[in-house]
């Protein structure tokens, strides 16, 4: 019969172009991975020089001040916070790793600030088994040390917090609170649309846009600021506990 003949070969057809759309569809997953961890990987390796130069340039004013003892504490301190940072070629990290390693950054500039700040990390225990992408935090420490801090006459505070994020359950909200000079709403702004050549507050635009390459446009930085009052960086990232990390 010609017209079952010719349902088969439609039908043939059909599944033939179908496999062949689910091969093209998964080839473009893959492409886009491929493209999304090699993003990556230049924003890392674009971070972690500069990232290493601000820590080093802190060491050398200690030993320039004569004061070996702190300088080696300070040396100790960079140890500890590259082993998390290189933290064997993985994107993510545990909450309870970045934590560590942004006390290590403050206690190196601890030393270079002696009393100039203090500070406080107040992080709720459910989520230390979470992932996030490393070097998230310190950036924005940096950034509210040396753009808030730095040119206070006050004594500075920098406040860090994780808490659940009101408004999406499955959310996580990371904050890094200064008291320094502030900024003006297009100061905020022009941080976040930096271009990545603007070596200026290279650290909190590179976290902003590894967040969104990583996990989605929903996630990333969000920045408040009020002149003489303050500044308040909010990170959002998805809840993702460690066993998931394959997932990703």
């Amino acid at each position: 019969n010609e017209s079952v003949a010719e349902l088969r070969t439609i039908s043939s057809s059909f599944e033939h172009m179908a496999k062949t759309i689910q091969s093209l569809m998964e080839r473009v997953h893959r492409e886009e991975k491929e493209l999304r961890k090699t993003e990556l990987k230049a924003l890392q390796a674009q971070i972690n020089p500069h990232f290493l130069y601000n820590t080093l340039d802190s060491i050398q004013w200690m030993c320039e001040q004569g004061k070996t003892k702190d300088a080696a504490e300070m040396v100790r301190a960079l140890a500890r916070l590259f082993r998390i940072s290189i933290s064997r070629g993985r994107e993510l990290i545990t909450l309870r790793e970045e934590l560590q390693h942004s006390e290590n950054y403050l206690i190196i500039q601890s030393y270079r600030y002696r009393s100039q700040f203090s500070y406080t990390i107040d992080a709720d225990d459910e989520f230390m088994d979470c992932l996030c992408n490393k070097i998230t935090i310190q950036p924005l420490i940096e950034n509210a040390i040396y753009h808030g801090i730095d040119r206070m006459v006050e004594k500075g505070e920098i406040k860090i917090s994780v808490k659940p994020a009101v408004d999406a359950s499955d959310d996580i909200l990371i904050t890094v609170s200064d008291n320094g000079i502030g900024m003006t709403k297009e100061q905020c702004s022009k941080i976040l649309a930096k271009d990545r050549s603007d070596s200026g507050g290279i650290g909190v635009k590179n976290v902003n846009d590894r967040l969104k390459i990583y996990f989605g446009e929903k996630y990333g930085l969000s920045i408040e600021s009020e002149l003489d009052v303050g500044t308040t960086v909010t990170v959002r990232i998805p809840k993702i506990y460690k066993e998931a990390q394959n997932e990703l």
